[in-house]
């Protein structure tokens, strides 16, 4: 009864808080009113499932399963808590614990918790190393018996995202919950006073960086704060400076060993970009580097499709376009990579109800709430034709990049082992900051990789 009474008193307050902001995140086409009335409604779905659930709860029969997730702003953690009230409603023998954090938290607390008896049922995970650590400490469900015992539930699936949380050897631990890539934003009109054709090749790219800064612009807009931002550059400029199977062995922690020049060609070429960027990189969050971009200052951000809510929410009349990572002509890696990864969730290898967290996640991760997530939050899950009731432009081409994509390239800092990471993400900072060259920053790394070896062995 006190969930209950505090849920509904929270619903009530948000409702009131609605008229007043308007949440970080949010479609530019929201509005208090609107956000009003969906709290309402919320708030209607919540007594509604009070009422269905009484004789499962008087007879004990209730299992509560523990969600944790990342997304605590809204429009997405309104989606979410929408979506849990409307299951509970529809399945009263089930109760959720949802519990959320912002991203760095998220990542700190999930670490400690996943093999505590704190593990919560269900929990976002990101693809890669992140979870496959879990992974070899048996912490991770597999849901790969799942999928194949309900073929309709695995094709409709997007291969390509289910790849990426796939193991080496076929276990799949995990379910998109939304899908990402990065790409270079553009100011459209600024582009246009200045004559500047998109470009496609770095050469070009460099060009074009030169005229806006000689019309006293600062091209890019960055923040590496939180130092993640800045080594998705390193991601995709390794994928065109590095051979595919170089970098596979070295983001392997048994195998790697970062000795290829491409890896430092890519740190140089970093450093080249970051004479483009605004002022206190390292000081400055990723959020408040946008807001220089969505705000006039800058030409350029390198940011992920997730974000496209952001920019219209934090300037609805921004003219802004989108390119891909420009082509480095002769380098010997693959420049058809995209680079990103979905994002989603596992379900602990200790939970109670295996096969109740598999049966609400087939069904929050389908393609009917992933229609609805498409179309309120901006976010595609992997479930194929998501993207059919769209008519938004900006995220049909969004969609497009991800569904076009021959092969996804994992993000940088979840492909590589912790402690390798943790250093990589370190030089790169002192590379920002002109504390170290590249090639003395690599070493550091190369040296961390032979450490880490080690470890996994």
């Amino acid at each position: 009864m006190k969930k209950n009474l505090k849920r509904t008193l929270s619903l009530g307050l948000a409702a009131m808080m609605a008229l007043g902001v308007t949440a970080c995140g949010g479609s530019s086409t929201d509005s208090a009113a609107t956000t009003a009335e969906a709290a309402a409604t919320e708030a209607a779905k919540e007594e509604a499932k009070e009422s269905a659930a009484p004789a499962a709860e008087a007879s004990g029969d209730v299992k509560v399963i523990k969600l944790f997730h990342r997304f605590p702003d809204d429009p997405c953690n309104s989606f979410i808590e929408s979506k849990i009230a409307e299951y509970e409603a529809a399945h009263p023998d089930i109760k959720f614990e949802v519990t959320s954090a912002q991203n760095q938290p998220y990542k700190e607390k999930i670490k400690v918790v996943v093999g505590s008896d704190e593990c919560p049922d269900i929990f976002f995970s990101f693809c890669g190393e992140f979870s496959e650590r879990f992974i070899r400490e048996g912490l991770l469900l597999d849901l790969t018996p799942y999928l194949e015992a309900d073929k309709e539930w695995k094709d409709s699936l997007m291969e390509t995202q289910m790849t990426e949380y796939t193991t080496a050897d076929g276990m799949v631990y995990g379910i998109p919950f939304r899908l990402d890539a990065k790409e270079f934003f553009y100011n459209v009109d600024m582009f246009n006073e200045l004559g500047l054709e998109v470009p496609e090749t770095w050469d070009q790219f460099i060009e074009v960086l030169d005229k806006i800064q000689a019309a006293g612009i600062t091209p890019i807009a960055e923040g590496n704060q939180d130092k993640w931002p800045a080594c998705h550059y390193i991601g995709a400029l390794n994928e065109q400076l590095v051979a595919d199977d170089v970098r596979a062995k070295d983001y392997n922690a048994k195998t790697g060993e970062f000795t290829d020049p491409g890896y430092v060609e890519a740190l140089e070429k970093y450093q080249q970009l970051v004479s483009y960027m605004n002022m206190g990189v390292n000081g400055m969050t990723h959020d408040m580097a946008r807001l220089g971009f969505t705000q006039g200052q800058n030409a350029i951000l390198f940011a992920e499709l997730v974000e496209i809510t952001n920019l219209k929410q934090e300037n609805p009349d921004l003219n802004w376009g989108m390119f891909k990572f420009p082509v480095i002509e002769g380098a010997k890696g693959n420049p058809d990579l995209v680079s990103g990864a979905p994002e989603g969730f596992a379900v602990s290898s200790k939970t109670k109800y295996p096969d109740e967290c598999v049966e609400f996640l087939k069904w929050f991760l389908g393609s009917e709430v992933g229609a609805q997530q498409a179309e309120q939050v901006g976010w595609f899950n992997a479930s194929k034709g998501v993207d059919e009731g769209l008519t938004d432009p900006s995220l049909i081409s969004a969609y497009e990049v991800i569904a076009n994509a021959k092969k996804m390239d994992i993000w940088f800092d979840n492909a590589l082992y912790s402690t390798v990471c943790d250093e990589y993400l370190t030089q790169i900072s002192d590379v920002t900051n002109g504390d170290i060259s590249p090639a003395d920053a690599m070493a550091k790394i190369q040296k961390v990789a032979k450490e880490a070896q080690s470890l996994v062995q």
